[in-house]
C-alpha cells in the first residue's frame, strides 16, 4: 500500500512539474504540449496569403469530444504522436502543422517499418509488405487485398511523361494461343493460418471458399509466356496483372485486323480477275466444319456439333490428351449437321484436344475442359 502511495505521488509531482499529462475535470487525459493559445493569429503573421481562401481558427479548440487527446509541439498542438517500440518500428499520429504547407495539418500518418496489416473476424482483409512482390527478378511493394474490391473506377498512371525506354509491340499478341481460358472457384486465404508456411509449402486448413464461379487464366501457364504480368509474394503464390493484358489484346487484334484485311483485298482481286468465280458459290452446298463443344467447360457431358457434306464417304471424331495421346474414337455415319455427345465419365479430369477427320483430311481441332 505504501508503495502504491509513493508511486502515485511521484507521477502525480512528474505530471505537475513537466505538463505533459493532465487529466481534465471532464475526466478527459492530455498527453503532450498544451501552449493555451488564446490570442488571435491572422493569416498574414504565419506568411500566409489571406487571399488563398484558407480559414486560419482564431485559437486552439476546446477539444470535448475525445476521451484522450494526444499533443504534437507543432502549431495548434499537432503533430501528436503515439509509437509502439521505435518510432521506426510501428507510430502513429499526425502530421506537424506547417505554416508553409497548410494541409499537413490533420494528415493521419500510420507508419510500420515490416509494413502494415489490417484483420478483422480472424481474416485478413488488406495487407502490405515493402519487399514482397517478385516480378521477373525485380522485387516491388505490394498492397493486397484478400476480399472482393470495387469502386466505380480505377486508374492506372500511363503519362507518356512517366516513361522511358517506349517500344511498340511487335506481334506480342501471337503467344495467347499459348494460354488456355479456365474457369474456377477461388479459394480465400483468412491469412492467419498461413504466415509462417514456407514458400511454396502447401496452403493450410481454414482457408474460405468463394462459391461464386469465376473466369481467367492460371498464374503458373502466364507466367511460361508473359512472366512480366505474373508476381510472386514470400510464400510462393502468384497472382496475375490483368490489365496488362489489355494492350497485348490490341495488339493481337490490330493484327488480325491487318490479315482480313489483306485476305479481303486479295479475295476481291481474285473476283475481279475472273468474275465468273462469283457465281460458282452455290447457296445450298454443304462445307465441312467443327463447333467448339458446349458447355465448356463441363463436368457431366458436352455436345460437339460438325458439319459434313453429303459426298463425305468417311468421317470420324478423335479425342487427345495434351501429349498427343488418343483417348477416344467416335464414326461419324451421319450427313449434314451432326452432335456428338462425350459423357464425362469416359474420361479423366483435365484438357483434351478434339480433331474432325472427313476423308482423310483435318476440318479442324479444339481444345475442350473436362473438371472433377
Amino acid at each position: 500500500m505504501k508503495k502504491t502511495t509513493a508511486l502515485l505521488m511521484c507521477a502525480a509531482i512528474a505530471a505537475t512539474a513537466s505538463a505533459q499529462l493532465k487529466v481534465a475535470s471532464n475526466g478527459q487525459i492530455r498527453v503532450g504540449d498544451d501552449k493555451g493559445l488564446t490570442t488571435n493569429i491572422s493569416p498574414a503573421a504565419i506568411g500566409v496569403d489571406p487571399g488563398v481562401g484558407v480559414v486560419i481558427p482564431s485559437r486552439f479548440p476546446n477539444d470535448t469530444v475525445s476521451t484522450i487527446h494526444v499533443g504534437g509541439k507543432g502549431m495548434y498542438d499537432s503533430g501528436g504522436l503515439i509509437m509502439f517500440g521505435y518510432r521506426e518500428h510501428v507510430s502513429i499520429g499526425e502530421s506537424n502543422y506547417d505554416s508553409s504547407a497548410l494541409n499537413n495539418s490533420g494528415v493521419l500518418e500510420l507508419e510500420g517499418m515490416g509494413g502494415v496489416r489490417y484483420t478483422s473476424g480472424g481474416y485478413t482483409i488488406f495487407s502490405y509488405n515493402p519487399t514482397l512482390r517478385t516480378i521477373g527478378s525485380t522485387t516491388k511493394a505490394s498492397f493486397s487485398f484478400t476480399p472482393s474490391v470495387s469502386a466505380p473506377q480505377y486508374l492506372t498512371t500511363s503519362d507518356a511523361r512517366c516513361k522511358t525506354d517506349i517500344e511498340p509491340l511487335e506481334d506480342i499478341g501471337s503467344q495467347l494461343r499459348d494460354i488456355v481460358p479456365v474457369s474456377y472457384t477461388l479459394v480465400q486465404e483468412t491469412g492467419a493460418e498461413n504466415q509462417d508456411a514456407p514458400a511454396g509449402a502447401p496452403r493450410k486448413s481454414g482457408a474460405q471458399q468463394n462459391t461464386q464461379h469465376q473466369y481467367g487464366f492460371l498464374a503458373q501457364d502466364v507466367r511460361e509466356v508473359y512472366p512480366e504480368l505474373v508476381y510472386e509474394d514470400s510464400e510462393g503464390m502468384l497472382s496475375i496483372d490483368y490489365t496488362g493484358f489489355i494492350p497485348i489484346l490490341v495488339d493481337a487484334i490490330q493484327n488480325l485486323q491487318t490479315t482480313v484485311e489483306a485476305q479481303a483485298a486479295t479475295i476481291e482481286a481474285l473476283q475481279n480477275k475472273n468474275p465468273e468465280a462469283q457465281s460458282i458459290h452455290d447457296e445450298d452446298s454443304v462445307v465441312a466444319s467443327l463447333s467448339q463443344n458446349r458447355p465448356n467447360p463441363f463436368r457431366a457431358s458436352t455436345v460437339i456439333n460438325c458439319v459434313l457434306p453429303e459426298d463425305v464417304s468417311d468421317a470420324f471424331l478423335c479425342v487427345y490428351d495434351l501429349n498427343g495421346n488418343q483417348k477416344m474414337r467416335r464414326n461419324i455415319s451421319g450427313r449434314g449437321s451432326v452432335d456428338i455427345t462425350i459423357e464425362g465419365n469416359t474420361l479423366n479430369a483435365g484438357m483434351y484436344i478434339y480433331t474432325l477427320i472427313a476423308d482423310g483430311i483435318e476440318i479442324g481441332s479444339k481444345r475442350m475442359i473436362l473438371t472433377d
